[in-house]
């Protein structure tokens, strides 16, 4: 019995001695910066130096400069001989295709001519606006339906101005690439059928092809 009580009395005295062995290091709070808060300062820092400032001024430049010169369409080279060929604007649609007035005019799985519902009734010019030569050869055209001339290169303020016209760019290539052309001066009008279009590829001397071009 006193045995068992020395015992008892030495494993108490154990488990105060072992929890009463004090703190052992430093202890710091979890203190984790606010996101919000280090993006003000940096910001206020950016502000206060002026770098903001200088940042929107190089954005609103490339801006600028993005919109009045486009990257030019990529693979495009000046035309050296006359072609001519013809372009199907037929394709199979995916899925039933209807009116503003719920008629359907075709028909999942159906080849779709597109000038069959819609007349195309412009001409389409593409040129580089950087090339003197092709400027003067879409200044000579005078063709009688609406004329859309289409940088493929160049400035457009400055190609406008030049040609006294309203002028577009084939941003990212559509264009050129869904008419497979490859070369300019380029001129896309309708065929005689009405149902495919005509595709001419035109040396910008050449004044023969002048206008409407070749029947």
């Amino acid at each position: 019995m006193t045995r068992a009580l020395a015992l008892s009395l030495m494993l108490l005295s154990s488990v105060t001695a072992a929890s009463d062995l004090g703190t052992w290091g430093d202890l710091w709070p979890v203190a984790e910066p606010d996101m919000l808060t280090v993006i003000e300062g940096r910001l206020q820092a950016l502000q206060q130096s002026g770098e903001i400032d200088k940042k929107m001024g190089e954005f609103r430049e490339r801006v600028v400069r993005n919109s009045q010169r486009p990257p030019p369409v990529a693979g495009i080279t000046r035309a050296v001989r006359y072609e001519k060929r013809w372009f199907d604007p037929s394709v199979r649609v995916d899925r039933d295709l209807a009116d503003g007035h719920g008629n359907v005019f075709a028909r999942a799985g159906q080849v779709f001519n597109p000038l069959e519902v819609v007349p195309f009734n412009q001409t389409l010019l593409f040129i580089d606006g950087d090339d003197r030569d092709q400027l003067a050869w879409a200044g000579r055209q005078k063709p009688t339906l609406v004329s859309r001339i289409i940088l493929v290169k160049g400035n457009i303020p400055q190609t406008s101005e030049a040609l006294d016209s309203r002028i577009f760019f084939d941003q990212n290539g559509a264009l050129t690439a869904r008419f497979g052309i490859s070369q300019v001066p380029a001129r896309v009008t309708a065929a005689p059928s009405g149902q495919r279009l005509q595709v001419e590829i035109i040396p910008p001397e050449m004044t023969k092809y002048d206008a409407g071009g070749t029947p």
